[in-house]
């Protein structure tokens, strides 16, 4: 049974911003707080689906911000169901996908609504995403291609940096070099579903998130099916949010099948020359992973084990993937 709470006694006035925010929690007790405190300052309002948590994040929020509203599913149904929860309840023009481990200040708030509404061609806007030590974050990227899995999937110790900047092409690189050093908004392929907006209705026309997608790559997936339906995405550096991470599980073994079967599912979709190669270079990479903990074992016996699992069950995910998602 999912059980909602609303009291529109303390919505937050919105001075003209009339955004909601949507933030999805799982176990995200330690990092809600400043998140839903600064949408509360930028006078945006929230609504919150909590997938199951077991920590007392549902409670937390309800004897701290009374005015968010909140759904409580009594099983985690994944990221994209639960924006979509959300969505079907949205009275505003603009949506807010931000993170419970993300902190938008005001003036990114009103930047990311003040560029969907003065321009038209744009149908999601994110900002320059910072780490906890103020350092820029990769936000923006190009399309997975077959090339950047294999640079950023045996990227690591496996590969130099070097030779990975080399591998992961041209698009990628300038993309990169934007976050980094541009400080003008800049079209990009795909944003970081962290902190980003959205036209409500356009992510209505859409179909919402992509439900298939339990957790990972729906940001992308929404990114290029607004391509497609004729809206730009577009990189805004000049105002910025902080994404902390790690706001609901650090466990490789519940977070890599996730990633995996995802990155597996777009390609099966979207990359379909590609998708056998894919399910290989996974297959490879999760042996390899195997092999690698199994090593570490004696040294790092609980990480190491934990690491060996999660490989094993991407293994498994690879080999049993069917040919279309």
């Amino acid at each position: 049974m999912t059980i909602e709470r609303r009291d529109d006694r303390h919505r937050p006035a919105t001075d003209g911003l009339d955004a909601t925010a949507i933030v999805v929690t799982y176990n995200s007790r330690d990092h809600v707080t400043p998140c839903l405190a600064a949408l509360t300052r930028a006078g945006v309002l929230a609504r919150v689906v909590d997938n199951a948590s077991t920590d007392g994040t549902g409670a937390l929020i309800a004897a701290h911000f009374p005015g968010v509203s909140m759904v409580l599913n009594p099983v985690n149904m994944g990221f994209a169901a639960a924006v979509n929860q959300a969505l079907s309840a949205v009275d505003t023009d603009i949506v807010l996908l931000v993170n419970p481990d993300c902190v938008l200040p005001e003036p990114t708030a009103h930047a990311l609504v003040h560029t969907l509404r003065t321009h038209p061609d744009v149908g999601v806007v994110g900002p320059r995403l910072m780490d906890a030590e103020g350092r820029i974050a990769i936000s923006a990227h190009p399309f997975e291609s077959l090339t950047s899995l294999l640079a950023s999937r045996f990227g690591g110790g496996l590969v130099p940096v070097s030779v990975r900047r080399l591998l992961c092409g041209e698009n990628r690189r300038r993309t990169y070099d934007a976050c980094r050093q541009v400080d003008t908004p800049v079209t990009v392929d795909w944003l970081s579903g962290a902190c980003l907006a959205v036209r409500t209705e356009l992510l209505r026309q859409l179909g919402g998130l992509d439900e298939q997608y339990f957790m990972y790559y729906e940001d992308e997936e929404l990114c290029l099916r607004a391509w497609r339906h004729g809206a730009r995405v577009l990189h805004l550096p000049t105002v910025h949010a902080t994404h902390l991470g790690g706001a609901s599980s650090n466990d490789p073994a519940w977070l890599w099948p996730h990633l995996y079967r995802s990155l597996l599912r777009f390609f099966s979709r979207h990359r379909h020359r590609s998708y056998p190669a894919a399910r290989a270079a996974v297959l490879l990479r999760s042996l390899i992973g195997i092999g690698l903990s199994l090593v570490r074992m004696p040294w790092n016996s609980g990480i190491a084990r934990s690491r060996a699992c999660a490989w094993a069950r991407v293994a498994r995910i690879a080999l049993t993937a069917s040919v279309r998602q």
